[in-house]
């Protein structure tokens, strides 16, 4: 079988969805498959660096691939908002026999959402811009897309929840398919007891935005100060420079911190060798590979209820989920983790085998099932 994988992004491996992308690639190909990848560097050849033109113009040098290059394929496996010009069109070139697949990272209606509701609550200011593009026509886009492929692949649950009631996508052009743990983090060793009197070692893996519970970190961190709960909380892939990240947090709270800007994935359970707890306050995920490599890793998750938590932290087994913006249950949460240490191993534990079964090779037979089913019950457009 082969297969086209579209994604409007650089297809950079330390990228999330550019990453899984390339991750899902290599286990179809494994499975017996032919892979191609289009991307902004096959789109945009020679230019390393895009902003929101380069994804305004992505559907439509995407369209002008595809009319050429459509026929040697399969099945064409596109993210959502950039097929849809070409699906307008009566997909020109595409085999008889052929099946398009949109793909979310992340619906961006839901994303959309809670971005609104954020700046509604004060907490993030959003541009004038915003509603011309992408809280405006690129969700229109991304409806469309959905719309017109055969089918179409969601990280979770509640993705596909509102692809079906608010988007009017029929149910059975839906599938929920997450993502897959990278070699780097399976068969990884069982947690270790931390030391006798040792702190809380907390850690924080992602963007240093608003959206990703920033402020939540912030708060967090100087209330478990004020009560005098020992802890060292380090904040990994922030995105930006230490001295920005250092100065939202209280004077006295920041010898208690460490920042690391970036990181290359495979390096991730290396960094993370020796922390107990991953706290995980954000407000919107499409899947969140950050919390299932941590639990991989043997950390248990104080985390909000986004993306694929509700499914993988079960609470008080696995994990602490607590809602989003709950500062005093985060607290709480972390305060009684630190405080019973031997509980703390037990989930850690848990944590671990619970996503030790999320691997690419299944991920990728799971889709290269759909892509089958599809192509049998194909007609032509």
């Amino acid at each position: 079988m082969q297969v086209l994988l579209g994604i409007h992004h650089p297809l950079d491996p330390n990228l999330g969805a550019p990453g899984v992308t390339l991750a899902l690639g290599e286990a179809l190909k494994a499975l017996g498959c032919g892979v191609d990848y289009f991307s902004y560097y096959e789109a945009f050849p020679g230019v390393r660096e895009h902003g929101t033109w380069h994804e305004v113009r992505f559907p439509w040098k995407l369209t002008a691939h595809l009319t050429r290059a459509a026929g040697r394929y399969d099945v064409l496996d596109i993210t959502t908002g950039d097929a849809w010009p070409w699906a307008r069109l009566k997909r020109p070139g595409a085999r008889a026999r052929h099946a398009l697949v949109t793909r979310s990272h992340g619906l961006e209606h839901t994303f959309s959402e809670r971005l609104r509701a954020d700046a509604r609550a004060g907490n993030l200011e959003l541009s004038w811009k915003y509603p011309l593009y992408h809280g405006g026509f690129r969700l229109w886009e991304v409806r469309q897309s959905l719309l017109l492929a055969d089918h179409a692949v969601l990280l979770n649950t509640l993705d596909a929840a509102y692809a079906r009631e608010r988007l009017g996508v029929p149910a059975d052009h839906l599938s929920v398919i997450g993502h897959g743990l990278d070699a780097p983090f399976q068969a990884l060793p069982p947690p270790r007891p931390s030391a006798p009197g040792a702190p809380l070692r907390i850690a924080c893996v992602g963007s240093w935005l608003p959206l990703k519970g920033r402020d939540e970190m912030v708060a967090a961190a100087s209330r478990l100060h004020a009560l005098g709960i020992p802890f060292a909380m380090s904040l990994y892939g922030t995105g930006s420079k230490e001295d920005e990240v250092l100065a939202a947090f209280p004077a006295e709270v920041r010898g208690r911190l460490r920042v690391v800007p970036r990181y290359a994935r495979a390096e991730l359970p290396r960094i993370l060798e020796g922390e107990e707890v991953l706290f995980f306050p954000s407000h919107s995920e499409g899947f969140g590979m950050a919390l299932v490599e941590a639990m991989a890793c043997g950390l248990a998750p104080v985390s909000s209820p986004v993306g694929v938590a509700p499914q993988v932290v079960r609470e008080g087994v696995t994990g602490r989920l607590i809602p989003i913006g709950s500062v005093e249950g985060q607290v709480g949460a972390l305060r009684s983790l630190a405080e019973d240490r031997e509980r703390l191993l037990t989930m850690r534990a848990a944590a671990q085998a619970e996503v030790r079964s999320m691997t690419w090779r299944d991920i990728a037979a799971r889709t290269l099932s759909l892509y089958e089913a599809l192509l049998r019950q194909h007609r032509n457009p």
